[in-house]
């Protein structure tokens, strides 16, 4: 069964590669233009269906003329459906261009950045937990409140640092182009 949906999946990256298309966000004001890839991980805010705004980060595995379709379709999963579809880490969503508020477009850097200053904080926690107990200078309750504090402190530096919320708003002049303007900027 695994070997058959990651069969399935590295079929529909290799068509995606192959008959993708790219968005450009461009702002001619601040002669800006990012590009969004297949792949590549966006975070978005958007117009949901019922006019409320919604948010959501995930990587891209389509892209259309009209519409961004973020996450795998859990129909693909077979019976391991419906622990995909409760799973907050599988969102599948398929967006309408014309529906994006805000984006932000997250890089693999950024990624490993972030997740090599996480891995950090939990060894430098550990480590700080780990001679505080050693030490004996404070009692069990003292030694776990600092080291809670320095583990959300950091945790909560690491988020300001490195925010993953949409940066770029459509209403500050960002507009969505399949293909690169001709004028340069």
């Amino acid at each position: 069964m695994s070997k058959r949906i990651f069969v399935l999946i590295a079929y529909m990256i290799c068509v995606n590669f192959v008959f993708a298309q790219n968005l450009y966000f461009v702002n001619r004001t601040k002669h800006k233009i990012i590009e969004i890839k297949v792949g590549q991980q966006l975070s978005i805010k958007h117009n949901g269906y019922l006019g409320q705004n919604e948010f959501v980060k995930q990587t891209i595995t389509d892209i259309t003329d009209s519409s961004i379709t973020l996450g795998i379709d859990p129909e693909i999963f077979g019976p391991l459906k419906k622990i995909v579809e409760n799973n907050p880490k599988y969102v599948y969503r398929k967006i309408l261009i014309k529906d994006i508020t805000a984006f932000r477009r997250i890089t693999t850097s950024r990624q490993l950045l972030k997740s090599a200053l996480i891995l950090g904080n939990i060894a430098g926690t550990y480590i700080l937990l780990s001679n505080l107990y050693k030490n004996n200078s404070y009692t069990i309750t003292q030694t776990f409140l600092i080291s809670a504090g320095v583990g959300v402190g950091t945790t909560i530096l690491i988020n300001a640092l490195l925010p993953e919320n949409p940066k770029y708003k459509m209403a500050d002049g960002w507009e969505v182009l399949h293909t690169l303007p001709k004028q340069s900027f």
